[in-house]
């Protein structure tokens, strides 16, 4: 490992930005990273965000122009109040090139993303002035603290990774904008920062802190602080003012930036606040807990409103290294500070108060220092050298089997919330919640029961808990699962949805979905009437819940009203454009209606998004035979007998006419 000395020797002599001898550290950095982070690509998505980002999120249901555009609008892009397109647009490419949602592909992506990410912040440490030693402890430590893996191994992070690549882009070309002497170069290098602030902006707001750490690097670099050092970041500052308004706006339409369900007064915010700036700092050498879900406690502990006081000590004490000009020390707390910021939910709500993910930038600023240090004292003699390394090599070893053993907690959503229950045991209904929705979605139905109920337990209140175990006893009632106990297993999913509908706490959207539920179940019983009247309300209710429309489809069938039917696969279509199902089922009502042209269509679009569908092609054929093309109807049913859909005798009776 290059000492300070021989890399100071490296420089008079080199010609490039970078010390000598830097790429071969930097690729052992992110081989070591890799490494680490391999058993990840094994991974699943978790039900924790990726459903919405991905999975269920519209925009990635057919990847066309269209989505493509979606992607990047402000209403039609935000997910979960969260206007980060350029993320979605990756796992919109990576389902393009794999023909389908591929988790390999989504984890792997993910790594290569954070291995950039130590590739630009070691060599934005090498343009700071550290050494080749100290840049390679300050990239290591950022490639495999355990604090990273939240950011790397959990597919929705995408947005952490994709903006750290760019935000240490701008960064690393900044320092060379404030070096270089010739104007012309001067112009394209802050015009390719731009690029990078705008590309991290579309990745995820916490890049609006950019110009803030460009002020740091004119601290490190000993630039006066005047008007004209701040103005030169014009662009920046409105880069920043414009993707935080739209954040705020598309949050605040989601309801994300209200505080209903804590109502902290704003001292307790200031509290909390200090309080997770603290926790930060210490978890930075020891990290542990980590968990996908830091609840805030309830009532708030004391040691929450003494935060304040070790805050402020902190800050007394880097006033104090300010003032003796210790400098690597006051850009470590500082740029760390304006990173971490805007997430320590001073003004922000939500159901935690700390994210590990918040973390991933940030701790740049302490990696900085720990390179620093190193530098400094790896250079005084061969001894101290020698007991440095000896001491980073446990440091590493140590971080690298934490971060192995974190990687295997965001296997997949059963061992995410099975993590999860060790920290909350039985203070919290959230992770039994979230266990029983995956178990129930590997089809563990009885597992699932258990969970459910026991979060029912912990929070009898919630009506979004009985809702969810309702749907759990209805689909074993539909499934087959439960033979010759249909009706008490649909009678138990009624009484579920009875109890969430009386809670005075149901939000309309949960409102709307458990009425949608409990028609669905009123009408595999036959009570057709009361059936239509929770669909109805359901719909009125939220007029966007796309199975309040199928579920009043399948009554209006049953009940032989067609066209009330094929209004309502209209009205799904006009949500979900992507269901071949659906195109299907409409088609298919449609040509039994003689309304033979209308239904080609529909089977036109059906097989275009499913051209396996065999059942479509049977349906086409009819419709063609209606019309009297006989020759297409011929070439539709041979098709449909490649999928196994054999002509019957309603078929042989069309073609004979």
């Amino acid at each position: 490992m290059a000492t300070a000395s021989a890399t100071q020797a490296a420089a008079k002599t080199g010609t490039r930005w970078e010390a000598e001898g830097w790429l071969k550290w930097a690729l052992i950095a992110m081989a070591i990273t890799a490494a680490c982070y391999i058993p990840s690509l094994d991974n699943q998505l978790v039900n924790w965000d990726d459903d919405p980002n991905i999975t269920e999120n519209p925009n990635l249901q057919v990847v066309n122009g269209e989505s493509l555009r979606n992607i990047f609008d402000i209403e039609k892009g935000a997910v979960i109040g969260n206007y980060n397109p350029l993320p979605i647009f990756t796992f919109a490419l990576e389902k393009m090139a794999a023909g389908e949602i591929n988790t390999t592909l989504i984890h792997f992506d993910n790594l290569l993303l954070h291995l950039l990410t130590v590739f630009f912040a070691m060599r934005l440490l090498l343009h700071m002035g550290l050494g080749v030693g100290g840049a390679f402890i300050g990239g290591l430590l950022f490639g495999i603290h355990p604090m990273r893996v939240e950011s790397v191994a959990w597919a929705t992070e995408r947005k952490d990774v994709l903006f750290a690549v760019f935000y240490f882009a701008a960064l690393m070309y900044y320092v060379r904008w404030i070096k270089i002497g010739d104007t012309g170069k001067r112009m394209g290098i802050y015009l390719l920062m731009a690029l990078f602030a705008i590309l991290s902006g579309f990745s995820k707001v916490q890049a609006v802190s950019l110009p803030l750490s460009m002020l740091v690097l004119d601290y490190w670099f000993r630039q006066p602080l005047n008007f004209k050092r701040i103005w030169e970041k014009a662009p920046f500052w409105l880069i920043s003012l414009a993707f935080g308004l739209v954040n705020i706006y598309t949050l605040g339409r989601e309801g994300s930036t209200n505080d209903e369900v804590t109502n902290f007064n704003f001292l307790d915010r200031l509290c909390i606040g200090a309080y997770s700036f603290c926790v930060y700092i210490y978890k930075l050498f020891i990290p542990y807990p980590m968990s996908p879900l830091y609840p805030y406690p309830r009532p708030l502990p004391i040691w929450v409103y003494l935060s304040p006081i070790l805050f402020v000590a902190i800050w007394y004490g880097i006033y104090r290294l300010w003032k003796q000009d210790r400098r690597m020390w006051v850009f470590g707390m500082v740029f760390f500070f304006f990173n971490v910021m805007f997430v320590l939910q001073v003004l922000g709500a939500g159901q935690g108060f700390l994210a590990d993910r918040f973390t991933y930038v940030p701790y740049f600023g302490f990696f900085a220092l720990a390179g620093w240090l190193y530098q400094e004292y790896a250079g005084k003699n061969a001894k101290m050298r020698n007991n440095l390394n000896m001491v980073a090599a446990m440091v590493f070893l140590i971080f690298g089997i934490w971060t192995v053993r974190q990687i295997d907690v965001w296997q997949d959503g059963g061992t995410l919330w099975t993590h999860v229950m060790k920290y909350e045991e039985d203070k919290n209904s959230l992770p039994y919640w979230n266990r029983g929705q995956f178990l129930r979605g590997q089809g563990k139905y009885d597992l699932a029961l258990q969970d459910y109920t026991k979060a029912i337990t912990i929070e009898p209140k919630n009506p979004e808990l009985h809702n969810s175990r309702g749907k759990t006893y209805f689909d074993m009632a539909m499934g087959g699962l439960v033979k010759g106990q249909e009706g008490i297993y649909t009678q138990k999913a009624i009484e579920d949805f009875n109890e969430g509908l009386s809670k005075t706490n149901v939000k309309p959207k949960t409102q709307a979905e458990m009425l949608i539920n409990r028609g669905a179940a009123q009408a595999s019983l036959g009570k057709y009437e009361p059936a239509l009247k929770d669909l109805n309300e359901g719909i009125t209710i939220e007029p966007a819940n796309k199975n309040g429309y199928l579920n009043r489809s399948l009554v209006y069938f049953s009940l032989r009203q067609y066209e009330k039917a094929i209004e309502d696969y209209s009205s799904y279509l006009e949500l979900d454009p992507y269901n071949a199902n659906i195109w299907y089922e409409r088609g298919m009502l449609r040509r039994s209606l003689s309304q033979s042209e209308d239904a080609i269509t529909d089977l036109n679009q059906a097989l275009q998004l499913n051209p396996n569908l065999g059942i479509a092609y049977m349906e086409r054929a009819r419709a063609y035979a209606q019309l009297g093309n006989k020759a297409a109807a011929q070439q539709d049913y041979q098709r449909a007998a490649q999928f196994g859909r054999q002509m019957e005798a309603y078929d042989q009776q069309l073609m004979s006419k």
